[in-house]
């Protein structure tokens, strides 16, 4: 089941058990929260500055606009399921402290990992199926109530949630010698993404390892290379400057993020975003003033 590629029209989005390749998947980030459940397969997983080895099992919280990208292997299945959701919508349907407890995982953890139990993952397949058999009925006569009892198994979703995150979360360690080089390197450029002159000798040198052996480990963990990696952070970093400092100018933002020329920037970013970085910015202060 993949999720749907039509536009997304209510405020919770659920993909169950979506098994759908992707070849060429990209790094993105997004406003919405999101819940994934890494179900089966063989899969490196690059949030923020964190690289995760998934087990099936694995419960993954995203918060906000934090840059992602799997990289499954393409000769074995790759079995999740993904819940996108607004959490201004939460607030809408619950009180104030409720509504501010159930999404303070996601707010506060920074991306964790949950490693379920496997008392805890038959828990949740078991609310998983019970949300599917709701969230299909749309478009039937009652699909408005069937919707309806899927926000509430929802809310009880991260209920549940929020009681794994009450304990101590167990989390995996990094699985291999591979994984341990490349969130060196990741934890590096996250140090210093924002530097105009930074080159690959530099990246190289401070991790003592050579540029081949840098550029193909980089690219076999994380399924693409360090400077495409490096140049989607600055342009995540460039959409969250927009949003919090809409008065910035687009010169301004683009070498605060380390880009040297303003073409450049303005190229990379309308191919990642969809838009030049001039209608983005224009967009998001039109939002926050509405």
């Amino acid at each position: 089941m993949a999720l749907s590629s039509t536009p997304w029209l209510l405020p919770i989005d659920f993909g169950y058990r979506v098994d759908n390749p992707i070849p060429d998947v990209q790094f993105h980030s997004h406003s919405y929260f999101e819940i994934y459940y890494f179900l089966e397969g063989d899969c490196n997983y690059l949030i923020g500055d964190k690289i995760m080895r998934l087990q099936p099992g694995d419960l993954i919280l995203l918060h906000g606009m934090t840059l992602h990208r799997p990289n499954p292997a393409p000769d074995k299945p790759y079995i999740r399921t993904i819940i996108h959701f607004d959490p201004a919508y939460v607030h809408k349907l619950l009180q104030p402290e409720l509504a501010s407890l159930l999404l303070k995982p996601f707010e506060e953890l920074g991306n964790i990992r949950i490693s379920l139990s496997a008392q805890e993952q038959s828990e949740m397949e078991r609310l998983y199926a019970d949300m599917y058999a709701l969230y299909e009925i749309k478009g039937h006569q009652r699909s408005i109530t069937a919707y309806d009892r899927f926000v509430m198994r929802f809310l009880e979703l991260l209920h549940m949630i929020r009681g794994w995150c009450s304990q101590p979360v167990k989390d995996y360690e990094h699985r291999s010698y591979k994984e341990h080089h490349v969130q060196g390197v990741i934890s590096y450029l996250e140090s210093c993404y924002m530097n105009v002159d930074l080159t690959l000798d530099d990246i190289a040198g401070a991790l003592h390892l050579t540029k081949p052996y840098l550029s193909n480990l980089f690219k076999e963990v994380t399924g693409t290379t360090v400077f495409k990696y490096l140049y989607n952070r600055r342009i995540n970093q460039a959409k969250i400057l927009f949003r919090l400092e809409p008065g910035h100018s687009v010169s301004e933002v683009c070498h605060s993020v380390g880009f040297t020329h303003l073409a450049h920037f303005s190229r990379l970013f309308k191919a990642a975003v969809g838009s030049s970085p001039e209608s983005y910015r224009k967009e998001i202060a039109m939002s926050v003033r509405a």
